[in-house]
């Protein structure tokens, strides 16, 4: 059902918020065609954060700017602001409409496909004129996807597949995404004097999944009550359409098309409403049968005696402890063992964000960083960790200014530099090395030799058949001198599949050589996932939770990383660089010697 009766007078949005709406379209579509074009990634990412912004705004883009007040808007700077004046006083933005000139905004929707690059999208608008996935349907049924190369049957029907999920609008959010969208709804429920008293995000985002189907938020409601807080819920500014709607809860579309819920629960049973909708459904199975075997009944509403009296649900603590157990973390409430082990006291205490002392994967402006070495050292130090590695690409990636041997040693000499300034602050210079083709790696041996930190990766030729992709990273993370892995299956949520390998021959494989499997906080990665961390510590390898930053704000992705190294239950001790810096240093100089000495 569509929202009706928005504001005064006649259905239909009111005009405040229709045109904060079409001013987060406009700026999204400048996002997404300038990524088409191959513009700026920080450009990308400042119009898309700027469009979520605006659309969740609570007051009209018109208001705002009649009180010369648009940068009120988090993420609307001089430039944005400009582009908002503009829409408001010719009710168009010309920078959209020069775009959309070169590249349809309709190409930009091709992104949204499972495995489609940018460089596909530009061919496919480029070569046959495709600008919508109608296009794009059409051109598939009628073979022309053959004549840019490289488009198998098996590829066909995985496009049509992926226009058939974009219509059906099953795709999945990835879980940045989901959490800022959550957060937003969380400031805008709470807002006012009449707001909810709590709001918590619940579900598959809680949980920490890579990619989340609906935002799932409980909350607790204030002076106003359930009826009140649901009758907000459906009137947020970037809610388009409502689906379902009853006393206590309620499902809507978001601008960008991502489901949100909510449930409001009575302050007496919060706590049993936020287990409830944050286990997976197995693990919640789990403990209703707990609850029966003890004569209760666990529900959202509380756990029960047969005559319905509350025996607990305030917090999830007291839930859990009145079912003999203690508090489970919500990135392991997956059904796998979890309750059996809280019940016997085996659970792991999981790594935190504070345990982590140094990022693994750090870029900067010498490939394709934003920010010069100096910069993001003093980043990494604000952010207080006691060191970085600086990895940097390897020479076979020339496109992006892959180092030479040469280059690596003239930037070698800025490393010095920057850690007498920086002292006690340690950067260690490395490398992101491409793992070639046949498995050898794109440095010699004695280049290897005298870098503090090396870590591989696979960047080209994904799609090998599995024994021999298999075999080529087997072979990379044999070699004496490599360190860790790096984003071990390759893959990019929603836009790349991973490659076919036999891991667990490359966590057997890692686990004696003593190479460390990268658990990468890069929202478009988050690479090992949960499942395959859990399976990497029972193999006996160490992992590493690393960014990939290209730039400062890039540090601040490691809870990413974090949450799927907890899904991975691993701990302080599973992660090289929890390890202080002098440990770290120990760490490395042992898997050297051991390397010498075999």
């Amino acid at each position: 059902m569509v929202l009706q009766a928005r504001g005064r007078g006649a259905g239909g949005l009111r005009r405040g918020r229709a045109s904060n709406l079409l001013a987060a379209r406009l700026l999204d579509e400048i996002a997404r065609m300038l990524q088409v074009q191959g513009g700026e990634p920080h450009r990308v990412r400042a119009y898309r954060t700027a469009a979520r912004q605006v659309a969740a705004f609570p007051e009209s883009i018109e208001a705002l700017h009649a009180e010369r007040r648009l940068r009120a808007i988090p993420g609307v700077g001089a430039s944005i602001e400009a582009l908002l004046a503009q829409l408001v006083a010719t009710g168009h933005i010309d920078l959209h409409q020069r775009l959309a000139a070169a590249t349809p905004p309709g190409v930009a929707d091709l992104l949204d496909l499972p495995g489609m690059s940018t460089a596909s999208a530009r061919a496919l608008y480029r070569r046959l004129g495709v600008t919508s996935l109608d296009e794009l349907e059409a051109a598939a049924h009628e073979g022309r996807l053959e004549d840019l190369g490289g488009y198998s049957p098996e590829r066909v029907a995985r496009v049509l597949a992926g226009v058939e999920q974009a219509r059906a609008g099953r795709q999945r959010t990835r879980l940045k995404t989901a959490w800022e969208q959550g957060r937003e709804i969380e400031a805008l429920l709470r807002s006012g004097p009449r707001g909810a008293r709590a709001v918590s995000l619940a579900g598959s985002a809680r949980r920490m999944q890579e990619t989340v189907g609906t935002v799932v938020l409980v909350a607790e409601a204030g002076e106003s009550g359930p009826t009140r807080l649901v009758e907000t819920f459906v009137h947020l500014p970037n809610v388009t359409e409502v689906l379902e709607r009853g006393a206590r809860t309620a499902r809507v579309r978001l601008y960008g098309g991502i489901e949100a819920r909510l449930h409001v629960a009575a302050a007496a049973t919060s706590g049993a409403a936020l287990l409830w909708h944050t286990g997976a459904r197995g693990h919640v199975a789990g403990l209703e049968a707990r609850a029966r075997f003890a004569g209760l009944h666990l529900g959202p509403d509380g756990l029960r005696s047969p005559s319905g009296r509350l025996v607990a649900g305030r917090t999830e603590e007291d839930v859990y402890r009145r079912l003999g157990l203690p508090w489970i973390p919500p990135e392991i409430r997956e059904d796998d063992g979890e309750i059996d082990a809280a019940a016997d006291g085996r659970l792991p205490r999981l790594v935190e964000q504070s345990d982590v002392r140094g990022d693994l994967h750090v870029h900067t402006d010498w490939t394709d960083g934003s920010l010069p070495l100096a910069a993001m050292a003093a980043a990494a130090r604000t952010r207080g960790y006691q060191y970085m590695a600086l990895t940097d690409h390897s020479q076979h990636l020339r496109f992006i200014g892959g180092l030479s041997p040469e280059r690596l040693r003239e930037q070698r000499r800025l490393v010095e530099q920057v850690n007498q300034r920086l002292a006690p602050f340690v950067v260690f210079h490395g490398t992101e090395m491409d793992v070639l083709e046949d498995g050898t790696l794109d440095f010699p041996e004695d280049v290897l030799k005298w870098l503090d930190y090396v870590s591989a990766s696979v960047h080209r030729r994904h799609k090998q058949d599995r024994a021999t992709m298999t075999a080529r990273i087997v072979r990379a993370v044999s070699h004496p001198l490599v360190h860790t892995f790096n984003h071990p299956f390759g893959r990019l949520l929603g836009s790349r599949d991973p490659y076919p390998v036999d891991m667990p021959r490359v966590l057997q494989v890692a686990a004696r050589n003593g190479v460390a499997l990268e658990v990468s906080s890069d929202p478009a990665r988050m690479d090992l996932d949960g499942t395959w961390a859990r399976r990497a510590r029972v193999a006996g390898a160490r992992c590493t939770i690393s960014t990939d930053a290209h730039g400062a704000a890039d540090f601040d992705n490691l809870w990413l990383g974090i949450g799927s190294a907890r899904r991975g239950w691993l701990t302080r001790e599973d992660v090289l660089n929890t390890l202080d810096v002098e440990a770290f240093r120990a760490a490395l100089k042992r898997h050297t010697h051991q390397a010498q000495a075999a």
